[in-house]
């Protein structure tokens, strides 16, 4: 077959004169007859004669963690899957497939309980340090209860560690303006 000066898309080299070649025949791309035989067909996307793929859990190799197959629940310590997200004996549930030990999981789990709580208290502060009327009291009440929790808000989604700042840059802006309002009117 004729395919000097051409690509071969499966290599992307060209498909000169002296190599074997063969063209497909739903689309006539070129190919080296090397190639179009090791990928068992056209490899042009849309094309009729792409070879079948296979289903990707075919593919899949059994998930590990450190070479493990296997890990302890943390709750119960029975032996399960390294790929786990669930206990099948006790059904605890965890938060992604990395083995931990009984005191990482109890501290992930209260910290989990405490966040609905966390999100509204920085709500309120974000509401109250905008507000100039409460601004000044808000800001450092809330100034105190970040510095206390700021580790625990970071470990949030970045919205909330984001919307404390900003309450708190708020409110001290606001309370440095009052205070050269003040500043100014006692002045005159």
């Amino acid at each position: 077959m004729e395919a000097d000066g051409k690509f071969c898309a499966i290599c992307q080299t060209a498909v000169e004169a002296e190599h074997a070649a063969t063209n497909c025949p739903e689309c006539a791309a070129p190919y080296h007859t090397e190639c179009w035989d090791e990928n068992g067909g056209c490899g042009v996307y849309g094309c009729a004669q792409v070879p079948k793929t296979e289903h990707r859990a075919s593919l899949e190799i059994p998930v590990s963690y450190w070479g493990q197959e296997h890990k302890n629940c943390p709750v119960c310590q029975s032996q399960i899957m390294a790929a786990a997200v669930r206990c099948r004996v006790c059904g605890t549930s965890f938060g992604s497939a990395r083995p931990q030990d009984t005191n990482e999981f109890q501290e992930q789990a209260a910290r989990s309980a405490r966040a609905p709580g966390l999100k509204k208290r920085v709500g309120w502060m974000f509401a109250l340090c905008v507000v100039p009327f409460t601004s000044p009291f808000a800001t450092i009440v809330g100034a105190i209860w970040y510095r206390m929790r700021r580790r625990e808000i970071a470990a949030l989604p970045a919205l909330y560690s984001a919307l404390s700042k900003i309450a708190l840059i708020v409110g001290f802006g606001q309370m440095l303006i009052a205070l050269i309002v003040m500043l100014a009117m006692s002045l005159r």
